[in-house]
């Protein structure tokens, strides 16, 4: 079977029993073997599906793509498909430029889990996350939250 599954964000993740870098790809063949045999899945769209909807649900950080003789399919890619005139498709990838946030200490505390988790892999500075957890870690029912945003200052010491 033809393609990989490809971390787009920007640190390193443990996932499917290994370490995967940012920008690093993992052979389907590799994970087929490791998963397809044991839960009895058909090779293809079948073990493709069950990868995106079980293993890697987070369509942000992961991207998987099958190639096939015929053409190449994405999923969970952020981007544009281009087909060309002979049938193929093209993949043009949309890149946003880096936008700076007016991002206060108190919006970051007042942030729901759900919505932190979201947001915070996006927040680059540092001297906020700091200040938003020595506020949040004053405040009761705020436990999750802190973790959270020690993580983060966390990975962004590590890159640094």
């Amino acid at each position: 079977m033809k393609g990989y599954v490809l971390n787009t964000s920007t640190i390193w993740t443990h996932a499917m029993k290994r370490s995967i870098g940012p920008g690093a790809k993992v052979p389907l063949d590799e994970l087929f073997e490791q998963y397809g045999v044991k839960h009895e899945l058909k090779e293809g769209q079948d073990f493709v599906s069950w990868l995106r909807n079980v293993k890697l649900r987070d369509s942000e950080k992961w991207k998987i793509v099958l190639e096939d003789e015929d053409y190449d399919v994405e999923i969970g890619e952020v981007g544009a498909k281009v087909v060309e005139s002979d049938g193929l498709v093209k993949n043009e990838a949309v890149v946003s430029p880096l936008v700076k946030s007016e991002k206060s200490v108190e919006d970051i505390v007042g942030l729901s889990v759900r919505k932190a988790r979201e947001i915070l892999p996006r927040v680059t500075d540092l001297n906020l996350l700091k200040y938003s957890l020595q506020e949040a870690n004053q405040l009761a029912g705020k436990d999750s939250l802190c973790k959270i945003i020690r993580k983060r200052i966390r990975d962004l010491q590590i890159s640094r």
